[in-house]
């Protein structure tokens, strides 16, 4: 075996040890997982395709504000009941859900996970965590009063180069690491002035929903929903909660800060 597939290998095990645990715990032999999702556009869209590939789960319930993605999501899982209010759908589902998955834009992970937390639900939660930072501190709490299995989405925190960087620094390898350095050639999202006017909203679209607990702007087309909100800073973390979420993660988990 040569040096990298050693590399490979113990990074893969070391991986398994971590997981095993929480996965015995939140999913006993023989249970189906019926799974609740919030957001089913876009990432949420990937995240409903990943975790209902998994044979032992059952989709219950589908959420978004957007009667279009609904739809969508619906026509591959025509068992699950459809809601434009995560608030409903936990008050009406509370006993049939096992475990919610919320892919929303960053405004709405807090109040949707913290909800779902308060009926004892796991929660799996698309990055960055939350909109603020007192925001993830309450969900940390109420997670290890309530003893809820959950789980940020990061995508890249188990592919094998990360894996990899976390093995060569814990290991010694490259030496002593005193300093980090992060950057990013990500830019993406618009980062102007509020758009001015105002548009009809969409029939579709549920605009007091998206907006949730965050200001209402005026609709606009073009902007906000579907995908340009991630540098309105009412809404979305910018670049730094984007893409750094991601890039600081290797250094973090490395150097076990």
């Amino acid at each position: 075996m040569n040096k990298r597939e050693f590399l490979k290998n113990s990074a893969i095990g070391a991986l398994g040890i971590m997981l095993a645990p929480s996965l015995l715990r939140a999913f006993p032999a023989g249970k189906r997982l019926r799974t609740a999702h919030i957001g089913i556009g876009n990432m949420g869209a990937e995240d409903l395709k990943a975790i209902s590939s998994h044979p032992d789960v059952d989709v219950v319930a589908l959420c978004d504000v957007d009667a279009l993605n609904l739809s969508t999501a619906h026509k591959l899982h025509p068992k699950a009941r459809v809601f434009f209010d995560y608030r409903a759908m936990l008050d009406e589902m509370a006993d049939e859900i096992d475990a919610v998955i919320v892919s929303t834009p960053d405004h709405t992970h807090a109040p949707a996970s913290m909800l779902a937390m308060q009926k004892n639900k796991p929660v799996y939660c698309q990055k960055p965590l939350s909109h603020y930072v007192s925001e993830s501190r309450a969900m940390k709490k109420l997670a290890a009063e309530k003893g809820l299995v959950t789980q940020m989405g990061i995508q890249v925190h188990s592919f094998y180069d990360y894996k990899l960087a976390t093995l060569l620094i814990q290991s010694g390898i490259i030496g002593k690491v005193h300093t980090v350095h992060a950057w990013s050639p990500k830019n993406h999202g618009y980062d102007g002035p509020p758009p001015e006017g105002e548009d009809p909203v969409p029939t579709q679209l549920d605009w007091n929903l998206w907006a949730g607990t965050s200001p209402k702007p005026p609709y606009k087309e073009g902007f906000y929903h579907p995908g340009v909100w991630r540098k309105l800073m009412d809404y979305g973390c910018g670049t730094l909660g984007d893409m750094g979420v991601h890039i600081f993660d290797t250094p973090y988990n490395a150097l076990q800060l």
